[in-house]
């Protein structure tokens, strides 16, 4: 008897199924069978699912059983990225940023003309050869090669000596632990986020005192652009698709890069060094969050009344989708990570209790506590262990110490951040930069 192969059917909402074809050409395949069910499928009645499910139920049997590909091979497929083509263009600042961005290779912001002599220049602030490439960028799989970091550090304003930092950068968000094909296509607001340490600090002037999340910080803006740069022109990830975030944000032009206040940190260990770096190391730490909420606290005056009130912060931080006692390494499956951002008098109020780090994080996840109730429907299963629940039972969110991560950044006032993970950060990377 011959042996008859039946292809695999992916079944997909019409608001989803450009996202599926470009994962498909992303992994290879230039063709698939697809099945189309009107948009939505979740937070809907079942007799309606059921009834989507029923009327689709005759195209996926003909799709297994009679679909043939359309193509066999994808433009482009097996092109070297290097060197970069270079293209001829006359007319005004205003002309190159508009064909730019009609062609897809800036994201509406203005950025500097990347000429060949600009990043060769770029390039000097490297010994990594040009036609290296340093990550295969999803979903679209681009390949970014150090010319082309070079290329887009210009555009977006970095300088020759920003090149290791950028390819540090690059190294930690290329990172298998951080899901950056998922925080990228998803349909939340996430936003990439870099935290510097080390003597390049203050040597390249990123921001880490007053004002060093916002405006005015050039070097921290540069990187930030860069970064996304990066993920939407070489790695593809633009709305309607394949990014699906719903709203998106600001975050989405301009990533958010800070440095640590070293110097106004009580506890005298940065965080680099808390994961194991030199103090006289240069060190990126990234990962991607959902956007960050504020704690505006001027009237605590004890470490346990400044942590009470952002204990209550974290509590709903990404609430609805949150779910309960997740543990350090919950990649996919909850908000495994916190980053409390603590401006300089937050962390002094704290130290007056606090002695060490850890004790704040373990206060942390002693008491930040949700009812059952606030919890997303399904998300928060605690084990048969931890007793009955009702829907006004307290329930931890965090189950480890090492969860809360703690940077103590900024300058003066009483205002720090809060900013939980996306869920597919398996944990954060840190990297050297390289000398």
């Amino acid at each position: 008897m011959e042996k008859v192969g039946i292809p695999t059917v992916t079944v997909a909402t019409s608001e989803f199924l450009g996202l599926s074809r470009s994962t498909m050409e992303s992994i290879g395949l230039a063709d698939m069978a697809f099945v189309e069910v009107p948009h939505p499928m979740g937070m809907i009645p079942l007799d309606e699912i059921r009834a989507k499910a029923d009327a689709a139920f005759p195209e996926i049997v003909k799709a297994a059983t009679q679909w043939k590909p359309e193509k066999t091979t994808i433009e482009g497929l097996g092109e070297s990225p290097y060197p970069a083509k270079r293209i001829k263009f006359t007319g005004s600042y205003a002309d190159l940023n508009k064909m730019f961005f009609e062609k897809g290779w800036s994201l509406g912001l203005p950025i500097i003309p990347p000429t060949p002599e600009a990043v060769e220049e770029m390039l000097k602030g490297t010994t990594h050869k040009p036609d290296e490439v340093v990550w295969v960028v999803p979903p679209r799989m681009g390949q970014l090669t150090v010319e082309l970091v070079a290329t887009l550090g210009v555009m977006a304003g970095c300088k020759p000596e920003h090149m290791p930092l950028m390819l540090a950068i690059v190294k930690g968000f290329s990172d298998e632990n951080m899901g950056w094909r998922g925080t990228t296509t998803t349909t939340a607001a996430t936003e990439p986020m870099v935290i510097i340490n080390g003597p390049i600090v203050k040597e390249l002037g990123i921001g880490y005192g007053q004002g060093c999340m916002g405006a005015e910080q050039p070097v921290n803006a540069a990187l930030g652009y860069f970064v996304n740069l990066v993920g939407d022109i070489v790695g593809g990830s633009v709305p309607p698709e394949p990014d699906k975030s719903t709203q998106g944000s600001p975050a989405d032009y301009v990533a958010m890069v800070l440095g640590e206040n070293e110097d106004a940190n009580p506890w005298k260990q940065s965080y680099a060094v808390e994961q194991g770096f030199k103090p006289t190391d240069n060190v990126v730490t990234v990962f991607t969050a959902y956007p960050g909420t504020g704690n505006i606290d001027h009237n605590s005056v004890k470490g346990t009344e400044i942590l009470n009130t952002m204990v209550a912060g974290i509590s709903g931080t990404a609430s609805g989708i949150s779910r309960c006692l997740t543990g350090p390494s919950t990649g996919g499956t909850g908000v495994g990570w916190l980053f409390m951002l603590v401006a300089p008098e937050h962390a002094a109020t704290m130290f007056s209790e606090f002695k060490t780090k850890q004790e704040v994080q373990q206060y942390v996840v002693d008491n930040t506590k949700l009812p059952f109730k606030g919890y997303a429907p399904g998300l928060c299963k605690p084990p048969e262990s931890f007793g009955p629940v009702t829907p006004d039972t307290l329930v931890p969110r965090f189950t480890d110490p090492t969860q809360i991560r703690i940077v103590v950044t900024g300058g003066a006032g009483k205002q720090s951040q809060l900013w939980g993970a996306f869920p597919q950060v398996v944990k954060p990377v840190s990297v050297l930069v390289e000398n």
